[in-house]
């Protein structure tokens, strides 16, 4: 009896791991630096720690790639460099993630490292039959108590580094088992596979945690592919203490870890046991690898650092307790003779004691490990595969880093002859006209000996050059602020100091303002607005737009601006600017066209709005909707002047508390006072006040009375007599 898949599964693994290395690898360097493994793991190139024991943030998962920003960042680059060497050096486990022969870790690889496994298993027993739990007979008659048994196999796997916490990877096994005592004596498995992704991340430097999923497919038995009914799917967390990590580094690492396996491979005996009548014997079951229940799985396993990590060796306990989710009915009488679980709770473990071996610096590595069966060997239940009493792993692979390590730079010193010295400049840098200081932080370059090195000038505004060779020197001196100046000097041929004068001109400390006025619908200029900017001093300046909505202003005093604009037809803009000295100051200004049909109008003792401004549910923060109608509303404050006061009045429908209906009343008005003084209405000519529910227009008995009570009012509390000539009054007045 036999479960194969040919070349499919192997085929599904292969085209997977590709498809993965495109993604990762897809930017790597053809020169991309690469290590071969065998075994899961390389070696650092200095013996370093494995990941996980680096200090600092990285940890075992640090940075993706080098830093290339200057020399300065060279140290960083061979830092993150020898980490990526450290997690190179993870092996991976049987079922392809990062960790010990049976149990991943919750660190990794980093990102860009794929790792592939061989991994051979042997082992050579009679326990299946016995006094206890005879088999019975393949050639008819009594029952038999003892067989002989032979098992062989091998794992391919395959993993790569996603991201720095994020790890895929798979696995196809094949194994033969082969008892004097079952017919037909061979029993095969070709092809089982999982799938897997692993995500981690650090706590501290020696803590982890992380969480993984499998997806194994299991192929059928009697036929080529897969068994779609016999998929199972494993998922759990585990967490792992590096010590390496410690301030105190001790060589030991730590991991445990519980899973839940819902377990579906029984399914793929459906047919053969219909065609029997019977279920299949323990013999069978065994050489299938099949159980009839789920399973919890839980697993501890320890790792230690020798002779510069050269040397791991490692143990895992591992125990499987069976969970009958599929209600699986066993029968006391059952024809393999086990017992049940129902009465009889059996959870197969296992001791494993190994080893990972890495004999060069950089590379090659060897893996040996030995299973133990603990329980589950000499007593037996039919929902669970037996356990072999022991079982040797042989196994190794190769490692390789996609990512490009950059090149050292090679530092080389060289001796230059020079003319025998004669003197220096000592030189003084400062504004023309004016001797009474220097200027601090000017750059004063060599104009006929470029090779020379730039000087800056001190606090004091002083400089003082190296020795010199004698010969006549030119100084081109640049500053923020100033235009460019030169001056020069001579030594001569005897040995001395040579004072040098270097005056530069300042340029003028104001800002000059080029801006543009434009429509903000059709972006056409707006020729004609009106300008007034007042300037850091306060000064108020006016402009006018020419026929390209253009206009430019000199002699700006630097600091904090204020621009108000206007036009006719337009609603009138403010914004604020700042001002830069000694440069010309870009500014776009964007007008918003009056409505033809206003919402605002202003009144003898109110301005009027025709829409209520809309507000976030039980808040304060006006919505988008209402910014056109805010606008109108600072636009009929700032084109009437006469108006020197107004009450912004908040006021709520009677739903909910009257002391939150008071206190959101008092924010809203607030939060419209701030809109306006934000775009240009002057603080001094409002005032907020929130009136709650106490003074509703109409009753609160309806949706439709309750939404005119919820409104904000602008009560004119204080404005001149009459309107001077020319003033606009935005609407008709209101009653």
């Amino acid at each position: 009896m036999m479960r194969k898949s040919g070349l499919f599964d192997v085929s599904l693994v292969l085209g997977c791991a590709c498809a993965i290395a495109a993604t990762v690898a897809g930017e790597a360097s053809a020169r991309a630096q690469s290590t071969v493994t065998f075994g899961g793991s390389a070696s650092a190139s200095d013996g370093v720690q494995a990941s996980g024991s680096s200090s600092g943030a990285n940890g075992a998962n640090g940075a993706s790639g080098p830093s290339a920003s200057g020399a300065g960042d060279a140290s960083d680059a061979e830092d993150e460099w020898a980490v990526r060497d450290r997690q190179l050096a993870e092996a991976s486990s049987l079922s392809g993630s990062t960790g010990l022969l049976h149990m991943p870790h919750a660190q990794g690889g980093a990102a860009g490292q794929f790792r592939l496994n061989f991994t051979t298993e042997y082992f050579s027993a009679g326990f299946l039959c016995s006094d206890t739990f005879p088999c019975r007979s393949p050639n008819g008659g009594g029952a038999v108590t003892s067989d002989t048994l032979s098992h062989i196999g091998g794992t391919l796997t395959l993993s790569v580094g996603i991201t720095k916490w994020l790890e895929a990877y798979a696995g196809t096994s094949a194994y033969a088992n082969s008892d004097d005592q079952n017919k037909p004596t061979l029993l095969q498995v070709l092809g089982d596979t999982d799938f897997g992704v692993k995500a981690f991340f650090p706590l501290s430097k020696v803590f982890y945690v992380g969480g993984f999923a499998e997806l194994w497919l299991i192929n059928g038995t009697g036929s080529v592919g897969l068994d779609g009914s016999g998929t199972s799917f494993k998922l759990g967390p585990v967490i792992t203490a590096d010590l390496r990590g410690m301030q105190k580094k001790l060589p030991l690492r730590f991991t445990f870890l519980t899973d839940y396996m819902f377990d579906n491979t029984a399914d793929v005996l459906t047919d053969t046991e219909n065609a029997r009548k019977q279920s299949v014997t323990r013999i069978e079951r065994f050489g299938l690898n099949v159980n009839r229940v789920d399973h919890f799985d839980m697993a501890l396993g320890g790792e230690a650092f020798l002779a510069d990590d050269r040397v791991r060796p490692f143990i895992e306990y591992n125990i499987l307790i069976p969970t009958n989710r599929q209600n699986y009915l066993c029968k006391p009488n059952n024809p393999s003779r086990d017992q049940c679980l129902a009465n009889d709770a059996i959870a197969p473990s296992k001791l494993t004691f190994g080893s990972r071996f890495y004999p060069w610096k950089k590379g090659f590595s060897l893996l040996a490990a030995l299973d133990v069966g603990v329980t589950g060997v000499g007593e037996f239940i039919e929902e669970v595969s037996p356990t072999p009493p022991w079982t040797l792993f042989i196994g190794g692979g190769w490692a390789i880093d996609t990512r490009e390590r950059p090149e050292r730079t090679k530092m080389v010193e060289k001796i230059i002859e020079k003319d025998a010295a004669h003197g220096r400049f000592k030189g003084l840098v400062h504004e023309k006209d004016k001797t009474d200081g220097g200027v601090p932080g000017a750059i004063v370059v060599w104009a006929n000996h470029p090779e020379i090195t730039s000087l800056a000038t001190g606090a004091d505004g002083r400089f003082t050059t190296q020795e010199l060779p004698a010969g006549q020197y030119a100084f081109t001196i640049r500053a923020d602020g100033y235009r460019e100046g030169a001056c020069s000097g001579t030594l001569g041929a005897e040995s001395q100091d040579v004072q040098v004068d270097c005056a530069i001109e300042a340029l003028p400390r104001v800002g000059a303002i080029v801006g543009h006025v434009r429509d903000g619908d059709s972006g056409s200029p707006v020729s004609g607005a009106i300008v007034k900017v007042t300037d850091g001093a306060k000064h108020d300046l006016t402009y006018t737009a020419d026929a390209t909505g253009g206009f430019h202003g000199e002699g700006v005093a630097p600091g904090a601006a204020s621009f108000s604009v206007s036009a006719e037809g337009y609603m009138t803009a403010v914004l604020p600017f700042d001002v830069k000295s000694r440069q010309d100051n870009a500014v776009d200004i964007v007008l918003r066209k009056r409505p033809k049909n206003p919402l605002v109008s202003v009144g003898r003792s109110e301005i009027t709005v025709k829409q209520q401004i809309q507000f976030a549910v039980d808040s304060a923060n006006i919505l988008p909707e209402s910014q056109g109608l805010m606008t109108e509303i600072a636009d009929a404050i700032l084109r009437n002047p006469r108006i020197k006061r107004v009450e912004i009045q908040g006021h709520t429908d009677n739903t909910g508390p009257a002391e939150h209906n008071q206190s959101l009343s008092e924010q809203r008005a607030e939060a419209v006072r701030a809109w306006l003084t934000g775009h240009g209405v002057g603080p001094d000519r409002l005032v907020a006040k929130g009136y709650g529910q106490s003074k509703p227009l109409v009753p609160n008995v309806t949706s439709a009375n309750k939404a005119r009570n919820r409104r904000v009012q602008f009560i004119i509390l204080d404005q001149d007599a009459a309107a001077p000539a020319g003033n606009l009054v935005i609407g008709k007045p209101a009653p």
